[in-house]
């Protein structure tokens, strides 16, 4: 399983032991079992550098500097998705020009607006956040994202044949799916406890919906429609906290 430990790791992150990376299709699908561990460690590192800095910065620049920092931890790899998903999924093309557009990287305004978008509120929601959930929201929300890939890879059917999409949901089984789910679940639950089940049970409505509708789009997901849901979930989820520290207080 360190293989597949270091796959995930070397897939999500930065960090790299393998140059290039090597991915194979079975160790790849069976390294999604880690991939809430490495978003929570991509967490650990921004609420370490988010309390570091409190005393330093206002509150606005710093959540800048701490969603830059995990956008840069992470390679952009969600945000891309963000990017390229919007060009596919809100086109007006046939189906599989839509797909090549979304191999082609250059977004046009529709892809940059998606992205700007979602860093925006992203951002300000963590701004929202002064004490009560604001480490839970950086702690756990790489990790919520991360796992969100998982279950959509598990249930969903690829819309390319080739591609790291096909190949990480071939190698995805219900071992690795109902392990990180329970993985996600039980930390969830036990650090943030009745408002982690509102925030989990929240984001299970958002994966649900994202899933059903890009299937329907695309005839199935793509590796970048997959990135994509993470970083939906993981803005979701600093959202979420945000609506539960101004309403529970």
């Amino acid at each position: 399983m360190l293989r597949e430990f270091l796959i995930a790791l070397q897939f999500l992150t930065c960090v790299h032991f393998i140059r290039p990376p090597v991915i194979e299709p079975g160790r790849f699908g069976r390294s999604g079992v880690f991939f809430p561990l490495i978003g929570l460690l991509l967490g650990a590192t921004a609420w370490s550098v988010d309390s570091g800095l409190r005393p330093l910065l206002p509150l606005g620049l710093l959540s800048g500097v701490v969603i830059a920092l995990l956008a840069v931890l992470s390679r952009g790899l969600q945000l891309r998705g963000v990017a390229a998903s919007a060009v596919g999924l809100l086109g007006r093309k046939p189906r599989a020009v839509r797909l090549a557009d979304m191999q082609d990287r250059t977004w046009g305004g529709v892809g940059i607006t998606a992205l700007v978008a979602v860093l925006s509120l992203k951002v300000a929601a963590l701004a929202c956040l002064d004490t009560g959930y604001r480490g839970a929201a950086v702690l756990l929300s790489p990790m919520l994202g991360r796992w969100a890939c998982v279950v959509m890879a598990y249930s969903s059917r690829p819309a390319r044949n080739h591609g790291l999409g096909a190949a990480f949901m071939q190698g995805l089984g219900f071992r690795e799916f109902g392990t990180a789910s329970v993985m996600t679940l039980i930390l969830v639950l036990s650090l943030v406890e009745v408002g982690g089940l509102l925030v989990f049970l929240g984001l299970a409505g958002i994966m649900i919906g994202w899933t059903l509708y890009c299937n329907r789009r695309l005839d199935g997901v793509t590796g970048d429609v997959i990135g994509a849901l993470g970083e939906v979930v993981e803005t979701g989820a600093v959202c979420l906290f945000a609506v539960l520290e101004s309403v529970i207080g």
